[in-house]
């Protein structure tokens, strides 16, 4: 426990550091001097130590194609971790080919770091041996610990990160957990917002009812099952809150559960605000009738808003702020947008929508759904 208090602590005071450093940072080089070195730092290795950290370490599987990381974490030798550092306000879900060529490549690099200074990305090979997952197991943002601080959950993860516990088969253990609880959450929150045909009928049956035509179901039991499923998540909850309102005797913590509920509350209004606004500013029928595509899902400490696809069709990440001040991180050229009024994105919002539509391709024009209108 000492240990996770100790990171804690440690990971807090270098992300209030960061967040007051990011603007001043402008370049990849000042990324890496000011805003990665320290979190290295921070996890027990000595970077003034080119034995432990190495800048610019080549895989040199194939002379002709070298892959490379700004830095390397080495072990008797040999490279364990691969660190890329791309410019601060970088969107790095576009980034990842370059720290996916080297980890594949080097057979000893079990741990890949993805960062832009502020934001890091961690990625295994959980799902096949010498082979980078395509998705991080978990996204660390210094903005989001600076504000809200940071769980035991991702402490216990980072603490096999660090060289005193550094484990690669416990991380990759972790990992594959985190990561199958993740698509079972997305999964789960999916068939919650729209049920589908097999998951009604599975809880109808269970509830009594079988042989239910797909349009009564369409038209009733799907709109039903969505709300029985949302009071079965939120309701004892809220009796647990009302049996023990101060959280004596239960871990539930009514701050950080009213924290919760109003974040997504916050967001659902968000993506009702993204879809009128974008009915608004699009001409293009075509355009109008792809907006019923745009989705969300959470990741820890930011809200990805996408179209079809949550890694082609990125359109933006949210972070809530403090004093009503709200970040947005947009694709290239835009980049990151701190504001209070939602109308200050119009131009990103609808530049970056419209390009998606154009690249991942777009629905017929339909009838207006009535959500939108």
């Amino acid at each position: 426990m000492n240990a996770l208090n100790e990171l804690r602590a440690g990971l807090c005071s270098v992300a209030k550091r960061s967040v007051g450093l990011m603007s001043a940072c402008g370049n990849e080089e000042s990324t890496r001097l000011y805003l990665v070195l320290p979190i290295i730092g921070l996890f027990g290795y000595d970077y003034s130590n080119p034995y432990e950290v190495y800048p610019q370490h080549t895989a040199n599987a194939d002379p002709n194609q070298p892959n490379h990381v700004d830095l390397a974490i080495l072990r008797e030798g040999a490279p364990v971790i691969g660190v890329a550092a791309k410019k601060v306000g970088t969107d790095l879900a576009e980034a990842r080919g370059e720290l996916r060529a080297y980890c594949n490549a080097v057979a000893t690099a079990k741990l890949g770091v993805l960062t832009n200074g502020i934001v890091f990305e961690f990625f295994v090979d959980s799902a096949q041996p010498n082979v980078m997952d395509e998705d991080p197991f978990l996204t660390l943002d210094l903005e989001s610990v600076w504000r809200n601080g940071v769980s035991d959950e991702v402490l216990e993860t980072l603490v096999h990160v660090t060289k005193a516990s550094f484990d690669p088969d416990k991380i990759a253990e972790m990992a594959h957990v985190r990561l199958v609880k993740k698509r079972l959450r997305t999964a789960l929150v999916d068939e919650t917002n729209s049920p589908s045909d097999e998951f009604c009928r599975f809880f109808l049956q269970r509830a009594g009812l079988k042989q239910v035509r797909k349009g009564t179901i369409d038209r009733y039991y799907g709109p039903l099952l969505k709300a029985a499923f949302e009071e079965a998540l939120v309701l004892p909850a809220v009796q647990k809150l009302r049996n023990d309102p101060e959280g004596k005797s239960t871990p539930i913590n009514l701050h950080q559960l009213g924290q919760r509920l109003l974040t997504s509350e916050r967001e659902l209004a968000l993506l009702s605000h993204i879809r009128r606004r974008l009915a608004f500013l699009v001409s293009d029928e075509s355009l109008y009738a792809a907006i019923d595509r745009i989705e969300f899902k959470e990741n820890v400490g930011k809200l990805m808003v996408y179209y079809v696809n949550d890694r082609k069709g990125r359109l933006f990440d949210y972070i809530e702020g403090g004093e009503g001040f709200d970040k947005f991180i947009f694709p290239s050229p835009y980049g990151e947008i701190v504001t209070k009024s939602l109308l200050d994105i119009d131009e990103p919002l609808q530049a970056t929508f419209t390009a998606r539509v154009r690249e991942l391709g777009h629905l017929q024009p339909v009838e207006r759904l009535a959500r939108i209108a």
